[in-house]
């Protein structure tokens, strides 16, 4: 018999604007307990930064996957990714860390949200961007679609991210 999960991770899957922040807030408070980690917290966090900066959105990446990590090590239950995790490629390594260390892991699509409405709610973000994101989506089912996923295997595994963290 397999070890039994117990602590959650809930991947929310949204564009821009859909959501996904009120969503973990309330997944939260559901729970009684836990964490919400978000990409755009390393903008709001850093003090030499007002808003988003295209250019450190891969270190803020990379910032928020030791925190998640972290969390992990540290048994926080239930951990929320609030990103928009719209390709399986983003949601790897999260699935990759929590499952090699028990997690259930769980996803959840945002209702879908005309892109009118999200480019009035984020006008920071192009049209552009938010219809390339909208039809880059890949649909998730379970883990395996994530964790056996050609090219997030061939990006991720070789990565020194990776390596040094053992995820």
């Amino acid at each position: 018999m397999g070890r039994k999960r117990t602590r959650h991770i809930i991947i929310l899957r949204g564009l821009p604007g859909s959501g996904k922040s009120t969503r973990a807030r309330d997944i939260l408070k559901e729970y009684g307990s836990g964490e919400a980690f978000s990409t755009d917290d390393y903008f709001r966090e850093n003090e030499k930064m007002v808003g988003f900066h295209k250019k450190y959105l891969q270190e803020a990446h990379e910032w928020n996957r030791n925190r998640v990590l972290q969390a992990i090590r540290g048994k926080v239950h239930p951990i929320v990714i609030d990103n928009t995790n719209m390709y399986k490629w983003e949601m790897w390594p999260y699935v990759r860390m929590a499952f090699r260390r028990g997690y259930w892991i769980e996803f959840e699509d945002l209702p879908v949200i005309p892109l009118e409405i999200l480019d009035r709610r984020c006008p920071q973000i192009s049209m552009e961007v938010l219809e390339r994101m909208n039809e880059g989506y890949e649909p998730v089912k379970k883990i395996w679609d994530v964790i056996y996923d050609y090219n997030s295997k061939e990006r991720w595994m070789p990565n020194p991210e990776r390596l040094q963290n053992h995820w």
